[in-house]
């Protein structure tokens, strides 16, 4: 973990970033947060932030959804982003800026609180550990529902919003599984506990509608890497019973990169190792980010 952290403007010390056991959002879970993530380069010669800018665009999205301001404009937050990795001198890293309500007044009532935004860093291996990106991982379909988008808004990344994701995942670690897939209120596929998820059938590259899950980033680079590699991209409706039968299937993410899924509920998908599709998506992914792909050097942020 870094000891550098950002908060409204200045570069402070970790002990110096006090939180008051009042906090508000600490309380109601009202606040916002992203995930980014540091790469070094294939080189070893620059240390690059992975989409900072629409990162930080959807942090801004977020806090607007929520109604709390940030006091700081778009650049200044790439800026901090970039600044507290340099300091930190920090390479593969996760970055966690997060917006919240800080004041001592509890209650519902948000009118004239002050906004904080803090961003922090640490050091990041992989998510689900190293043979998973090549020999993937098993999920369960879990008995939780991701929020319908009029309960909880889902295009934000909004703090409370995640303890649906916290319990799902944990009921999946608790049932024998490393991860959960979730539906949505009407049953259809929606995503991970956080992450999205993707299906390959019949060489068409497959994921859920933006109805109940978050427009990820990640899901975004790999929509736009199938489709150069000649496949076509579909964003539909997905039932329960076609992850069973997928030729492949995959989750994306910041945090989980492009990690395959091996079998759901105990059901093999195909033939329970990673698709030839998603070894080809994974490998641009991964040159992309280590700025190992000239096409998609446009996505790093050099610190």
């Amino acid at each position: 973990m870094s000891n550098t952290y950002w908060l409204n403007g200045k570069y402070i010390q970790k002990e110096d970033a006090y939180i008051s056991p009042l906090t508000h959002t600490l309380h109601y879970g009202l606040g916002a947060f992203e995930g980014v993530r540091s790469y070094i380069s294939h080189d070893k010669k620059s240390v690059n932030i992975f989409r900072l800018k629409e990162h930080t665009e959807r942090l801004f999205e977020s806090a607007k959804i929520i109604n709390v301001a940030i006091n700081h404009s778009v650049d200044e937050v790439m800026d901090a982003q970039l600044g507290v990795i340099k300091k930190s001198e920090l390479h593969d890293a996760y970055i966690r800026p997060l917006i919240y309500l800080n004041d001592e007044r509890l209650g519902l009532d948000i009118d004239d609180m002050q906004s904080h935004l803090m961003i922090s860093c640490w050091e990041w291996p992989s998510y689900f550990g190293s043979k998973a990106i090549e020999q993937g991982i098993d999920v369960m379909v879990s008995s939780f529902t991701r929020q319908f988008p009029n309960s909880l808004m889902t295009k934000g990344k909004i703090s409370g919003g995640y303890v649906n994701g916290v319990m799902a995942h944990d009921q999946a670690k608790r049932n024998g599984y490393q991860e959960a897939v979730l539906l949505d209120t009407n049953g259809f596929v929606a995503e991970g506990s956080g992450q999205n998820i993707f299906l390959i059938k019949n060489q068409k590259v497959i994921t859920p509608e933006l109805t109940c899950c978050l427009n990820g980033i990640t899901r975004r680079s790999v929509m736009k890497i199938a489709a150069d590699l000649g496949y076509e991209v579909l964003e539909q409706k997905i039932t329960r019973d076609e992850l069973y039968t997928a030729d492949e299937l995959f989750f994306s993410g910041t945090a989980v990169e492009i990690t395959p899924i091996k079998s759901v509920d105990k059901i093999d998908v195909s033939t329970g190792s990673r698709g030839e599709i998603t070894t080809k998506i994974q490998s641009i992914y991964l040159d992309a980010v280590r700025d190992n792909a000239d096409q998609y050097s446009d996505w790093l942020s050099k610190v």
